[in-house]
């Protein structure tokens, strides 16, 4: 089952996820979106994965993170 969600122009609310934390899978709903041919930022891993995500807030988002070092690379939409 897919999930879509969209959220309204003036409710935009942006997950609570920054650039080189650490991603704990335990605190997040996350769906594989798609892998992404590039380096790590931090390890230089060779392949970053892209996941949907939402907190325990239903705030939603996506976020790409290296499957070595488990670094939140880059958050995008």
């Amino acid at each position: 089952m897919r999930r879509v969600f969209t959220i309204p122009e003036e409710q935009h609310v942006s997950i609570t996820i920054n650039v080189g934390e650490d991603f704990k899978a335990i605190v997040w709903k996350a769906q594989f979106d798609m892998d992404f041919k590039t380096e790590c930022l931090f390890c230089y891993s060779e392949k970053i994965t892209g996941y949907r995500v939402e907190d325990e807030d239903g705030r939603a988002g996506k976020v790409a993170v290296c499957p070595h070092c488990e670094k939140v690379n880059a958050v995008y939409m």
